[in-house]
């Protein structure tokens, strides 16, 4: 077991590498000007005119004009130094701006794994044992729904009608500025509430979809029928047999969801003005802030490869079946 650890530890490596590597590429091949973007439109062709070798100062300052090769090998240092740099948006430094958004993508991501997770076991478990019931013709044809209807569509529906037209909630923003305490706290959970519940109406979809499907699939086996056939109860079969196995898939995908905690969701925190993470990356790509942008694609990846790399370890701990499948492979 240890040598699979240690294996799919350094393939995990690799990915990242890679992924890191595609990052520091695809940031630079944006169309348009950093520089316009660092200075602002009309300084930049103010200084232009009257001044060049100033903008050429500032390009030379962040490493603009440097080759490609030094540009990479810069940034690897960062990374190994965990010096990313100063923002081009707000020439703060990159890590303080990352992880002061970061807290607040979790105080959405941590709720919605924990309640959608939950949620979506037991609604799942639930329509799947017992289909056509009629909590299965009722759940699952709006969870179909949920979860195929993008997010920003029902994000903008909800905002519309929860926060303009009634007014139940704040339009944007993550606190009104001036509370402290526990008012503080309580702003902050009023402003988060209507985010929250479409993250967790979401989540829910998908995993109740993905529980009902493994439900199903278990009580249709062989030896679900033997079980019965030994004289066991509805209530055994379902715990002892189906719900161990059917459980399986539903962690790999937990684990697997672990790795999107810090992502955040770009289009609902963008619609709800939510500062996380999400929000951070779409306005670093949007005004072509290197550092920022890169280091938000890094954190991501970093963390849905090891979500992957947790599943793949839990999976084959509690799967005996996993296990065998990949000492023969």
């Amino acid at each position: 077991m240890l040598k699979r650890i240690i294996k799919k530890s350094l393939i995990a490596v690799l990915t990242v590498f890679a992924i890191v590597t595609v990052s520091f590429l695809m940031v630079r091949f944006m169309p348009g000007d950093t520089l316009i973007h660092l200075v602002g439109a009309d300084r930049y062709y103010e200084l232009l005119e009257d001044s060049p070798k100033q903008l050429e100062h500032i390009a030379e300052l962040y490493g603009l004009n440097d080759p490609l090769w030094k540009q990479y090998l810069k940034y690897l240092k960062s990374i190994v130094t965990l010096d990313f740099g100063i923002a081009y948006s707000n020439h703060l430094p990159v890590l303080d701006n990352v992880l002061s958004c970061a807290r607040w993508t979790l105080i959405l991501s941590v709720p919605t794994f924990i309640i959608g997770g939950f949620l979506g076991a037991v609604a799942g478990v639930l329509a799947g044992w017992k289909p056509g019931g009629a909590f299965d013709r009722i759940m699952t044809p709006v969870m179909i729904f949920v979860n195929t209807v993008p997010t920003y569509c029902i994000g903008i529906i909800f905002l519309v009608v929860f926060a303009f037209k009634n007014g139940w909630f704040p339009v944007n923003g993550m606190t009104n500025g001036t509370s402290t305490g526990i008012a503080r706290i309580l702003d902050i959970m009023w402003h988060a509430a209507l985010p929250l519940c479409l993250l967790v109406m979401f989540r829910t979809a998908g995993n109740f979809l993905l529980m009902k499907s493994n439900v199903s699939q278990v009580r249709s086996e062989e030896y679900v029928t033997t079980a019965y056939s030994k004289g066991l109860t509805e209530k055994k079969v379902l715990f002892r047999h189906v719900m161990k196995n059917a459980m399986v898939p539903y962690v790999t995908s937990l684990c697997m969801q672990l790795g999107s905690l810090l992502s955040g969701s770009m289009m609902l925190e963008v619609i709800f003005g939510w500062k996380g993470m999400g929000n951070l990356f779409y306005s670093a790509v949007n005004s072509r802030d290197y550092p920022t942008a890169q280091l938000c694609f890094m954190i991501s990846a970093v963390c849905i490869v090891a979500g992957t790399l947790l599943s793949d370890i839990v999976i084959s701990f509690i799967d005996p079946r996993v296990k065998d499948a990949i000492d023969e492979y």
